[in-house]
């Protein structure tokens, strides 16, 4: 499954970042990329877009029958990308259920559980997430987020992200890809 224009937790924002760790920037996200420059440690950059790939989605047991999904203990829930507060795209009974509050569900950490406690995590699933970012040079590419920014979070609180916002990016013109809000999905195994 993937997510275009994916921006995968609450108060996750695409706006002026701080890289927090040297990261190489390429042509897609896609098979087949090529290198295309680097952001460095303390660089400032725009987060123009995101792209998450579930190569294999988190499996769900159900432990309760759960109505609305009409899903009885045994069954198998398909979770894929989670976007905050509980909240995930999921795939039970043959229906796809967009952001759906899955605060019934038991994290394999034990966490998670908000009310019910219906269903436990069983197998973590494979997922990447890949930004494109733009640099005050007008560079633009591709890197997998994981820790690689601060300040993608609007609602964390950091006043240097905050001052760092509050004021027109300085970005020189750029060639940039179209940034559509499709999805494209294969069907769960």
């Amino acid at each position: 499954m993937i997510d275009e224009n994916a921006c995968p937790f609450e108060g996750c924002s695409f706006r002026k970042w701080v890289v927090s760790r040297d990261a190489e920037l390429y042509s897609t996200w896609e098979e087949g990329r090529k290198a295309v420059g680097k952001v460095s440690k303390g660089q400032i950059v725009s987060g123009e877009t995101g792209v998450h790939v579930t190569w294999e989605p988190d499996r769900i047991q159900v432990q309760q029958p759960i109505a609305e999904l009409q899903v009885e203990p045994g069954d198998t829930i398909l979770r894929y990308m989670y976007l905050g507060e509980g909240f995930a795209n999921i795939w039970a009974k043959g229906r796809w259920w967009k952001e759906y509050d899955c605060s019934f569900i038991v994290e394999k950490n034990h966490a998670g559980c908000l009310r019910g406690c219906a269903a436990k995590v069983v197998a973590e699933g494979r997922r990447d997430w890949w930004v494109r970012v733009r640099t005050t040079e007008g560079v633009v590419g591709w890197t997998k987020a994981e820790d690689h920014f601060d300040c993608m979070d609007s609602l964390g609180g950091d006043d240097r992200c905050e001052k760092l916002n509050s004021t027109p990016p300085a970005v020189k013109q750029g060639k940039s890809e179209d940034s559509s809000d499709a999805r494209r999905f294969v069907a769960p195994l």
